[in-house]
């Protein structure tokens, strides 16, 4: 994996420009710059959005892995073949909807209560399972307990699409990848993230992971 120094390094020197111009473009201290070019300190994800403007890149540059969203799948693959991160990606272009994600139990409930028997559900690539929490679709908003398998991801690399995401971990241990910080997470611990900065889901325990997650204003 190339540093991230490295690559801000390359950035800078293909425009010509000084440690110092950079730094008053991108609003930060040139000795950050410095730092984070001799891998002494990584920047947060705030700073690297405004170096990433400054240099007129997409912050994607700077992620590790590149920070791309996942090779858009074709769409004639079943949604049970891809990965979570593949139908964000399809989501986000407009390509999926979610009527078109969930399979609706025989018995949909017709009142605002979804028995656990009966809930809308869908299997993704990998060992992981997505199922709805509401009667139907609601606009702007995804309430859903999610569950990974032992080793399950979200998807091979980070990505990042539309929204903001509140997830409560039931059971097991999920690891979360945000931009360039990682948190795990145990039963009873929860997140609130920007769903716009790259993001990756793994199970890193040794049980499934059980979780109440919501997506809030995707669109």
């Amino acid at each position: 994996m190339i540093h991230i120094g490295e690559k801000l390094r390359t950035a800078r020197l293909r425009q010509n420009m000084s440690l110092r111009e950079l730094a008053e473009k991108a609003e930060v201290s040139a000795s950050l710059l410095s730092q984070i070019e001799n891998g002494k300190a990584n920047p947060s994800v705030r700073s690297i959005y405004s170096i990433a403007a400054a240099l007129a890149l997409p912050t994607n540059y700077f992620f590790p892995d590149g920070g791309e969203t996942e090779e858009n799948p074709e769409e004639t693959l079943e949604v049970g073949q891809m990965t979570a991160s593949a139908v964000r990606a399809l989501q986000t272009e407009g390509r999926i909807e979610e009527s078109d994600l969930f399979q609706d139990h025989p018995h949909r409930p017709k009142g605002p209560v979804v028995c656990r028997n009966a809930r809308g559900r869908i299997e993704l690539m990998g060992g992981v399972t997505w199922e709805r929490l509401t009667p139907g679709r609601e606009e702007n908003i995804e309430f859903m307990e999610i569950r990974y398998e032992v080793g399950a991801n979200s998807g091979a690399k980070m990505s990042r699409h539309n929204g903001r995401e509140f997830g409560l971990i039931l059971a097991g241990e999920l690891t979360v990848e945000l931009g360039f910080e990682s948190y795990v997470l145990h039963a009873g611990d929860s997140i609130t993230l920007d769903s716009t900065v790259p993001h990756r889901m793994i199970n890193s325990g040794s049980v499934p992971v059980q979780a109440v997650w919501v997506v809030l204003d995707r669109g």
